[in-house]
């Protein structure tokens, strides 16, 4: 069982329909906690074994292929619009499809202005988890790029083998079918530049996935963190030949500031495995090393998912204080959506100064079991979004019962 990589926008409606029974019973399956106070979205989303699509990062382009105005608002308005023309295309259903929606932009500015923007967009009932981070993006004049993950309402989802293709824009998304998956935290090889630092990184995946008994079509996301964007074209060629001659996945691209060129983390599918499983494995693949703050590779065999909103301190304060309050947050809202601290499969930990990066690293350890970190990657950005905070966590749990 693969992600299938299709390319956006174009309708099918003799696939994308899905029947009123199965829009309802995605529905029922679905549940939102909370609401997040920063952006507007719920706390967390609560699927249950329903497949899922992950996406490219939307760009601001209209139908012909040309950016919007230079407003924030606006441009975030046709992303929104272009993920909404997809989502429609895949499964003409509207009853909660966005899950996860992961919006990245170029300053402090920039995400001010969107906040009452994106609190204003969704139905309580149809809000999603909503992370941010700041970074450089990847075309001039672009305020404000996003990536989500929806519901595939239709339980044949992952049978779906037709391409589309845009005639103005390349928006690529990959199912994840109903199943065991599993989330590779990022790895980094060095190499005499980005290019060739990428190409080695991807051999290493390459292992990674071999030993887990996937393969690269099972992949439905890959995540790069790189510096310096100007040089993304140099990433996307190296990872079009990785992906040769099959479709390259949806890929997502935050620059970071570090000394290694690239760090690359996936998502995949997974083979089942006969009898009862775990519903979460921990995994150490040969010739890496275990940590007590982070797993390699943690399987997920629970058919449910948390997905988590981006967490902020709720005071302006030192990095122990807000790796202190984002952590007691998180716990909060895990209990509320029927998990905790030992059931996490993914962790994504911006952070935005050198004090907080050491005090998350330093005190993980204390909120963790060593044997059950998740799958995690860290990266020092240039801002996560919010005044006087220099941290926001990322997160992807499974229930606890």
């Amino acid at each position: 069982m693969r992600a299938v990589s299709l390319f956006a926008v174009v309708i099918l409606c003799a696939q994308a329909l899905a029947s009123a029974d199965e829009g309802a019973a995605a529905q029922k399956r679905t549940k939102r906690v909370g609401k997040e106070p920063i952006f507007g979205g719920a706390q967390a989303v609560v699927v249950d074994d329903v497949a899922l699509f992950h996406t490219s990062q939307f760009l601001p382009l209209d139908f012909d292929g040309k950016l919007v105005d230079e407003n924030a608002t606006e441009q975030a308005s046709m992303v929104l619009s272009n993920i909404g023309s997809l989502t429609n295309a895949l499964d003409n259903r509207p009853e909660s499809r966005l899950v996860k929606l992961n919006v990245y932009v170029p300053s402090e500015l920039v995400a001010n202005e969107l906040r009452p923007f994106l609190a204003t967009q969704f139905r309580k009932s149809q809000s999603p988890a909503i992370s941010l981070v700041q970074t450089r993006l990847h075309r001039p004049g672009v305020q404000v790029t996003m990536d989500a993950v929806a519901i595939a309402h239709r339980p044949d989802q992952h049978d779906l083998k037709s391409v589309f293709i845009n005639k103005w824009h390349e928006n690529k998304t990959a199912i994840l079918p109903r199943g065991p998956r599993v989330y590779v935290s990022g790895q980094a090889e060095k190499g005499t530049n980005l290019a060739d630092a990428t190409a080695k990184t991807l051999q290493s995946l390459k292992q990674t996935l071999e030993h887990l008994g996937c393969e690269r079509a099972d992949i439905a996301q890959v995540k790069c963190f790189l510096t310096p964007m100007a040089e993304v074209a140099k990433v996307q060629a190296e990872i079009e030949e990785f992906f040769a001659p099959l479709v390259v996945p949806p890929c997502v691209f935050v620059e970071w500031q570090s000394t290694l060129p690239i760090e690359i983390e996936l998502i995949a599918a997974a083979r089942p495995k006969e009898g009862p499983q775990p519903s979460l494995e921990f995994i150490t693949p040969p010739g890496m090393t275990a940590s007590p703050v982070f797993c390699r590779v943690v399987r997920v065999n629970d058919p449910r998912t948390i997905f988590v909103s981006g967490l902020y301190a709720k005071d302006a304060t030192d990095g122990a204080g807000q790796v202190t309050q984002v952590f007691e947050q998180l716990q909060e809202i895990l209990k509320a959506s029927s998990g905790d601290l030992r059931h996490l499969a993914k962790a994504t930990y911006y952070v935005s100064d050198n004090e907080v990066g050491a005090k998350l690293t330093e005190m993980r350890p204390k909120f963790y079991d060593p044997a059950r970190p998740p799958a995690a990657s860290k990266a020092q950005v240039f801002g996560v979004g919010m005044t006087g905070r220099t941290l926001t966590l990322d997160m992807i749990a499974v229930p606890a019962k």
